[in-house]
């Protein structure tokens, strides 16, 4: 079903120009991923049943279907404040406050006789002389103001001009002392009328006539300033420090644990704790969102970066990318789902991961461990304990099944996950100060997870292998089992080909293991390549078992296109029955555009003088694009060719050997198999020994021809004579 859903979604889609071209197809892809995850990370899809308001009655009792741990951020910011009003201002004394207070005096005397040193013009006598010093008084009045200012009134101004010099100089030294005394003290801002009544009642007490009294009074008061100011930054530094030692206010409710009663009046930490669960309706949170938003986006593109850096075969593959966005949606969905009702440690990070090492490669695995458990950790909260535990177990799992072969091997797979789940959900357990019971539920749901994530992955990787069209190594080992229906009907109606392929399987998995290709690829590429002549099987010599030859009364012109046929066969049998794209490949590439020497040199013997073109006696197929493909063609005919020879030693198979390769290299049918000239190296060597090996024991047969052409040898069908 999920296979055929993916089958009519993908022909929609290459229906449109627009979706076959790959950059689309990746934008598409992108932006369908990160608005999905956006939206389960911002939004609650699952209805709230419970409807419950601070200040009123519970109608039911509610308890925590999870254990969470969470701080709360209005009770943290009330603590600091607290702590912070608890820290004392500090104040600091301004030493040079007296010296400018005393200047400032002497500074307003000095102007006194500046202003007194004025004088009448020389000559002026009798009335108007009179005159003139009240001119002159007003004059020196004037220029006093101009230098005093308005801080002291024109009576204390008029009193100083008409003193004598003897007079200002007592009511100074006078002035100056009282202003020093009253500012021996400490002096804020808001003492400054107390400080100037206390310079009153010295001055009060001097012995002096009453306007210079009250001069002193006004002149001191006028100048005397704070000298003991609030130090803001030193305050708000140690504020600050003492608020840094304040923890975070933390609510932690276990699962299980009476968070309600009915009936109880509701308060706003218990609302609190019912929102952090998931059980109240949340409002939409503008600011949450937006980080929502630029935290999937900055995931993506982080995840993005790297496979097109380091993982440039699934960046190619879109059906790899879609792979990626559907497992990372799964998970985020199953998260969502799972969270309100259940622990936490119930998100199949650990079955994403498995299906992610098993269907493309462990570095890609490991990737996926922190990616799932980031945007998962985004649903249940700030929670250490549930990352910790998620990527630790996840990057076991990756270790688990980087090898896995049988499906049998991720039920094993499954239960040491399980037991290592068990053992960090207990350990962390008792980390978080935890009873003891609760530890040992904890590890209930570790030991749950595990064996639920062993089951989903076995469950879902037969779909995505299907639905994806990705061949794992589960896949070839149960290809390769000898039950499949091909290889038992090969088996039974060509039997020489079956043992021609079982052999040329042994050849090309030791190569294969040589050159770092995937050794199980080939041996099971080998089993298959073969299968179209299972159409006219007994048109091979090696299933005709001494019975006569049908080639002998055939037209070598249609020989060859019996031959040629089988290659064609074999593609449209192994789609009919759905083999991996990789065996197809195989089955179309293994002959490549080899001549059929053999019919080629017959045909030509046939019509004499008549030129025969060397094209038309040519497989059909392609040239090997991977290195398994070329490693079974040089396996297919080496193998062949080896059974051809007589008085076999390990010098003459590595010299056949030699040959093939070199023949086939010269024939250009390796320049797009991705091999090197060390890895030819490495595979005759491979050859050699396997051959050796196999034929140690062989007796010695009569000679038997090897056929051959100038550029290019066909080997691999046994029809010769």
């Amino acid at each position: 079903m999920v296979t055929h859903t993916l089958n009519k979604v993908k022909k929609r889609f290459q229906k449109n120009t627009f979706f076959r071209n790959k950059n689309a197809q990746r934008i598409v892809l992108s932006v369908a991923t990160f608005l999905i995850i956006t939206s389960l990370l911002a939004f609650d899809f699952i209805p709230k049943t419970i409807n419950i308001e601070a200040g009123k009655p519970s109608p039911e009792t509610i308890k925590a279907p999870r254990t969470i741990e969470f701080i709360d951020a209005e009770k943290t910011e009330e603590q600091k404040k607290a702590v912070a009003l608890s820290v004392e201002e500090i104040y600091k004394r301004d030493v040079t406050a007296v010296t400018r207070v005393q200047e400032k005096i002497r500074n307003f005397f000095l102007h006194v006789r500046d202003a007194k040193s004025i004088q009448l013009p020389v000559g002026v006598t009798g009335e108007s002389k009179v005159i003139d010093e009240e001119a002159l008084l007003e004059k020196r009045l004037a220029n006093l103001k101009e230098s005093v200012g308005p801080v002291i009134s024109d009576n204390v101004l008029t009193t100083c001009i008409n003193m004598s010099d003897d007079k200002i100089q007592d009511l100074e030294e006078k002035t100056v002392s009282i202003a020093t005394q009253v500012m021996s003290g400490n002096i804020m801002e808001n003492d400054l009328a107390d400080k100037r009544k206390e310079l009153s009642r010295m001055t009060a007490a001097l012995t002096l006539p009453l306007p210079r009294i009250e001069a002193a009074t006004e002149i001191g008061g006028a100048f005397i300033e704070p000298n003991y100011y609030y130090d803001a930054e030193q305050t708000q530094k140690l504020r600050e420090e003492a608020t840094a030692k304040i923890e975070p206010y933390k609510v932690k409710k276990v699962a299980g644990e009476t968070i309600v009663r009915e009936g109880e009046v509701v308060t706003d930490e218990q609302v609190k704790i019912l929102t952090e669960l998931g059980l109240l309706k949340k409002s939409i949170e503008v600011k949450k969102i937006i980080g929502t938003v630029l935290l999937v986006l900055g995931i993506l593109m982080v995840l993005a970066i790297y496979i097109y850096k380091f993982q440039r075969e699934i960046f190619e593959d879109t059906h790899f990318l879609l792979l990626l966005g559907i497992l990372l949606i799964f998970v985020t969905f199953t998260a969502k789902v799972i969270t309100p009702f259940f622990p936490s440690y119930l998100i199949p990070v650990a079955a994403i991961v498995m299906l992610t090492v098993i269907l493309l490669n462990p570095r890609m695995g490991i990737v996926m461990v922190l990616i799932s458990s980031i945007i998962t950790g985004q649903i249940v909260g700030d929670n250490l304990q549930y990352l910790t535990v998620m990527i630790l177990s996840g990057l076991f799992a990756v270790y688990l099944v980087s090898n896995v072969s049988h499906r049998g091997d991720l039920m094993r797979a499954g239960f040491w996950l399980s037991l290592e789940m068990v053992c960090f959900c207990f350990a962390m357990g008792l980390t978080r100060d935890i009873n003891l019971l609760d530890a040992l539920r904890n590890a209930g749901w570790g030991l749950a997870s595990g064996m639920s994530s062993a089951i989903l992955t076995i469950g879902a990787l037969p779909f995505l292998e299907s639905g994806f069209r990705i061949t794992t190594d589960i896949k070839l080992l149960e290809l390769a089992n000898s039950t499949q229906p091909l290889l038992r009907e090969l088996m039974i109606n060509a039997p020489g080909t079956y043992n021609h392929s079982v052999m040329v399987g042994n050849l090309a998995e030791a190569a294969a293991e040589e050159v770092e290709g995937n050794p199980l690829l080939a041996r099971v590429g080998s089993y298959y390549h073969d299968i179209g002549k299972l159409k006219r099987p007994f048109f091979f010599v090696e299933n005709q078992m001494g019975s006569e030859n049908p080639h002998d009364k055939t037209n070598p012109n249609l020989s060859y296109l019996i031959i040629n046929a089988h290659v064609k066969d074999g593609v449209e049998m192994a789609k009919k029955n759905k083999l991996p794209k990789e065996i197809i490949k195989i089955i179309e590439q293994h002959h490549g555009t080899s001549l059929v020497s053999y019919f080629y040199h017959k045909a030509k013997e046939n019509n004499g003088k008549q030129k025969i073109s060397e094209v038309q006696f040519r497989y059909s197929g392609k040239k090997p694009t991977t290195k398994e493909a070329a490693i079974i063609m040089l396996a297919d005919s080496v193998e062949a060719a080896a059974r051809t020879i007589s008085k076999l030693s390990p010098t003459r198979l590595e010299q056949l050997t030699k040959k093939i390769v070199q023949d086939k290299l010269d024939d250009g049918q390796l320049e797009k198999s991705n091999l090197t000239f060390s890895d030819l190296e490495k595979i005759v060597k491979a050859f050699s020994q396997m051959l050796s090996s196999i034929y140690h024991s062989r007796i010695e047969y009569p000679d038997l021809k090897v056929s051959s052409s100038k550029g290019a040898i066909t080997y691999g069908n046994f029809n010769k004579q």
